[in-house]
């Protein structure tokens, strides 16, 4: 597959999401798009005043809630598919880099990659292989599903200001991959959204004082959107700049010796 199917014409009425980290950023700006297209949207977000003021501004459901939190997943997808009626979008955008706020992207990162590294991990895996599992018997049971996992292209090259980020990014990139299969034989996809820089709150604040080129958020939510409609499963797209088409991104399909 290498392109995407456009949202312009899409009316996505009757239809259900879920969206983590919806209180800022991409996950905002996914909230706003598939609300606008006519989608149900429930936000979850730890922050109550920044996920309250988005749901408000978009006019959807805000829950506060830990993604890290297995038990709660498995209540907000009943919650939701009671009060709703189905779930067919779900899309696990939240994460957290382990860099302190206020650091440069040139400070040592060893000194904090301890003291974060558990919290980046539960955010950022488990929150996304909760989430996926959560929901996937209730997307069986109905026989559909699409779920959007926003990893970075820091899953994929080195990064070295935040290897624990870079680290977890990685894991939900070959989850997605390697878990496809099974959900595809469930009537559910899975795939990846891969950003490079982003205008977001995770963004450290000297690469804004250096002027360093952003996409917009709401080009994310745009692919994010396309990706969820696209019938594929097990991709990663990658949206590395906003000079550059979203596409897909090939992994080597065999690995059986050195090069000769």
């Amino acid at each position: 597959m290498s392109a995407l199917p456009e949202l312009a014409k899409r009316n996505f009425t009757g239809k259900v999401s879920i969206v983590t980290g919806g209180g800022s950023g991409i996950g905002a700006a996914v909230a706003d798009r598939l609300s606008k297209l006519g989608s149900k949207v429930v936000i979850v977000d730890t922050n109550d005043k920044d996920g309250q003021s988005i749901a408000d501004a978009v006019g959807c459901d805000f829950i506060r809630f830990d993604v890290a939190d297995l038990e709660g997943w498995e209540q907000l997808v009943a919650d939701t598919a009671r009060k709703h009626g189905s779930l067919d979008f779900l899309c696990l955008n939240a994460g957290i880099g382990s860099r302190p706020r206020g650091s440069s992207v040139k400070d040592d990162p060893i000194p904090w990659i301890l003291s974060n590294y558990k919290n980046v991990l539960a955010v950022n895996i488990d929150g996304v292989v909760y989430g996926a599992m959560a929901a996937l018997p209730f997307m069986e049971r109905q026989g559909s599903g699409s779920i959007l996992v926003t990893a970075s292209v820091a899953g994929i090259r080195t990064q070295p200001p935040d290897p624990i980020y870079a680290l977890s990014k990685s894991a939900v990139i070959s989850f997605v991959r390697s878990v496809a299969p099974a959900l595809a034989e469930r009537g559910v996809q899975i795939n990846a959204l891969c950003p490079g820089s982003v205008d977001t709150p995770i963004q450290p604040d000297d690469r804004r004082l250096e002027g360093r080129p952003m996409s917009p958020p709401e080009e994310m939510a745009e692919a994010i959107g396309r990706i969820l409609i696209s019938g594929d499963n097990g991709g990663i797209w990658i949206a590395s700049s906003s000079d550059y088409p979203v596409w897909r991104y090939e992994f080597a399909s065999a690995i059986d010796g050195p090069p000769s």
